[in-house]
């Protein structure tokens, strides 16, 4: 009977090792910039995702369960950013930020759905030998809605708005968005990701980004971003990785490279 019991709770533990209803994603990201303008530059994100129906992983990525699940959700990030510059000639600046998002993914049969809404509180100051020259606060409201379709099961294309609206009228910009990504398997348990993400107005950004999986747990991938002001383009280059120890435990790193700049992420998450 003992043995009956503790092979039944055995069973119970491996099982739900492969189904969860949450998730919750942290990371850290150190920017060192090419000048001896800007200090220190560290950016604090976490993200808490809640699934209306558990996600079983099957035999495909960790990384891409809920997605090839179609598994809707809703989820809630926030981030923090701090600069800060050297002084020069007596003079210094700091900006922080914080921002706080809130948005949901809906599928029903072949049809996908976003919405999100951000608030962002930016505050900018800067003193000269000790004295204020400036300390000021701004708002800033973000949104983004996708309706999307996917033609096939792991294939999904989708369209939409992308924009902000700043403290003045001036500072807004209403862009047409668009998302594409693919997961497809490959040969002996692996897969490959293909994702691409836009918006395009007054400011265009564009994502392109691929990841290997070598098989369940492990992957490998390079993205790359393009900004366009109209004046003048930046763009940026990343590799990243991402190792899952269990079904509901990953770390993942980052090294980007882009126009004067580098940085470095670690992120880890959790599944509950």
């Amino acid at each position: 009977m003992k043995k009956t019991l503790l092979a039944l709770g055995l069973a119970v533990i491996t099982s739900s090792t492969f189904a969860y209803d949450g998730q919750v994603d942290g990371g850290f990201t150190y920017t060192d910039w090419d000048n001896d303008i800007i200090d220190t530059d560290n950016t604090f994100n976490l993200t808490g995702t809640l699934y209306f129906d558990s996600v079983q992983t099957g035999n495909g990525p960790l990384n891409e369960a809920a997605f090839l699940g179609h598994n809707s959700n809703a989820y809630l990030g926030y981030s923090y950013n701090t600069m800060e510059s050297n002084e020069i000639f007596g003079y210094k600046a700091e900006s922080d930020a914080h921002n706080l998002t809130a948005g949901i993914e809906y599928f029903v049969d072949q049809f996908y759905l976003n919405g999100e809404i951000g608030f962002g509180q930016y505050n900018e100051k800067a003193t000269e030998y000790g004295q204020t020259l400036y300390d000021e606060d701004y708002d800033v409201t973000t949104y983004r809605a996708l309706v999307g379709y996917l033609p096939v099961s792991n294939l999904l294309l989708a369209v939409g708005i992308d924009g902000y609206q700043g403290d003045n009228d001036e500072d807004e910009d209403n862009r047409f968005a668009v998302k594409a990504k693919y997961v497809a398997p490959l040969n002996n348990g692996q897969y490959i990701n293909l994702e691409a993400d836009g918006a395009f107005g007054d400011i265009d950004s564009a994502t392109i980004g691929a990841d290997y999986y070598f098989d369940q747990a492990f992957s490998v991938g390079a993205a790359y971003n393009i900004v366009d002001n109209g004046e003048e383009d930046t763009d940026y280059f990343a590799i990243r990785s991402k190792y899952f120890l269990n079904p509901n435990l990953a770390i993942g790193g980052q090294v980007g490279f882009g126009d004067d700049v580098q940085a470095f992420n670690i992120n880890a998450t959790l599944r509950f």
